[in-house]
């Protein structure tokens, strides 16, 4: 079993100014030319949109306008947790599910859990995605979305 991604930050703003920069302003923090397909191609994606409801999609606009999908928002429970199935260049079978969960701490702020798991719906590519990602969160998310509830 490929063992899950876990990632903590802790930020400097409520649960939900935090629940709504990682979800309603994705574009603003998100390496759009890095990290989405539009820059594998060469070219930085627009922009990078979560829908907020269970049932929404999650995708980007690519540098020519047309849109890839990400993936479904599974859950929407602001300003507690956001569950997507992750399914980036892979058919739906193939998604993997990504809980962002929101909590105060004590000192002020929220504690922001990231857990990144199912890889084995992968299958031989599990280890090398699940690598890939463990990489790419850093940047995306203990870097530049930590910086964006700063």
């Amino acid at each position: 079993m490929t063992q899950p991604i876990r990632k903590t930050i802790e930020v400097p703003c409520g649960p939900g100014t935090a629940f709504d920069i990682f979800t309603l302003h994705t574009s603003d923090w998100w390496p759009l030319d890095a990290h989405t397909v539009s820059a594998m191609a060469g070219h930085p994606a627009k922009s990078v949109t979560i829908e907020p409801k269970a049932g929404g999609r999650v995708f980007e606009v690519k540098a020519d306008g047309t849109e890839e999908s990400w993936g479904t928002v599974v859950a929407f429970d602001r300003p507690h947790r956001l569950v997507i199935a992750w399914a980036i260049m892979v058919p739906g079978d193939q998604a993997t599910e990504v809980e962002v969960t929101f909590a105060p701490i004590a000192r002020g702020g929220t504690r922001v859990d990231l857990v990144h798991r199912g890889w084995e719906a992968l299958a031989r590519d599990a280890e090398a995605e699940r690598d890939s990602y463990a990489k790419g969160w850093v940047r995306v998310f203990e870097e530049r979305y930590a910086a964006a509830c700063a």
